[in-house]
């Protein structure tokens, strides 16, 4: 592993213009050889969900690898610059490719049309970062880091569309126009607990039936990944949204700080 790592490092150094996150998943720490007793006691699998329909083929992995840029083409090319040059000890389970609006704002549209990621975690609070995002306790190569949960979530967007807009936004909690919070809904059910949310939309084109194959990759950074259970727990349970949309794949990781990835990973 510290040759693949290795050589990822090297790449993300040419990169130039791309930022690259790498986690651990739960699974590499009993394949791999002298791991079993560095993994986090925070990175477990995530719980099975009421309501999702998760496909392990396009779920979970030993290693994650986030690319972003400042365009879809860019992302996927710096990709494939990773898998290539990790071909040698690791075999791809599954990609991804997602975008976001480039409207200027920090909480862009998603696909429903309601803004996304309004109430985030405010990243300029050092207080809100360290209490919130960055992890210090655990094993001390993963001090300084952060847990990365991804979940694909397919939007019913034939039905979605078919809906009518004060009906949307009750669901939502938010006018769609003005943003302005409602106080009920998905918006306040999400507010449970403070994480770093980043949506990206993907277009898979169309199912068998006919119906738009679209949704959202939603990643979420914290400091445990216990602080998205329980905020998806309760959204699982009550959310109006789940009937117009499903969550059909899943993975967690523990992302350390570049140091640690310089110096091998969790094996120092």
């Amino acid at each position: 592993m510290s040759r693949l790592l290795q050589s990822w490092t090297a790449d993300m150094n040419r990169l130039s213009g791309r930022t690259v996150t790498i986690g651990f998943g739960p699974a590499m720490f009993d394949r791999v050889r002298g791991l079993a007793d560095r993994r986090p006691a925070a990175l477990r699998p995530l719980p099975s969900f009421p309501g999702e329909a998760i496909d392990a083929r396009g779920s979970h992995g030993d290693l994650c690898a986030q690319v972003c840029a400042s365009t879809p083409a860019a992302a996927a090319d710096g990709l494939r610059v990773l898998i290539n040059s990790g071909r040698e000890f690791a075999g791809l389970r599954w990609r991804q490719i997602g975008y976001r609006d480039q409207d200027g704002t920090a909480d862009p549209r998603n696909p429903f049309g309601f803004r996304d990621g309004t109430a985030n975690l405010d990243v300029t609070s050092t207080a809100a970062r360290e209490r919130h995002l960055w992890v210090s306790d655990g094993p001390e190569w993963m001090h300084g880091g952060t847990y990365l949960v991804t979940r694909r979530i397919r939007l019913l967007l034939d039905t979605w569309d078919r809906t009518a807009l004060d009906a949307q936004e009750s669901m939502i909690g938010r006018t769609r126009d003005t943003n302005r919070r409602t106080g009920s809904g998905h918006a306040r059910l999400a507010s449970g607990a403070r994480m770093l949310r980043r949506s990206y939309t993907y277009d898979g084109g169309v199912d068998v039936n006919g119906l738009q194959d679209s949704g959202l990759i939603f990643i979420s950074f914290q400091r445990d990944p216990a602080q998205f259970v329980a905020v998806q727990e309760k959204l699982a349970d009550v959310d109006g949204l789940n009937a117009f949309s499903q969550h059909v794949a899943s993975g967690v990781f523990a992302c350390p700080p570049m140091d640690t990835l310089l110096r091998g990973g969790p094996t120092v």
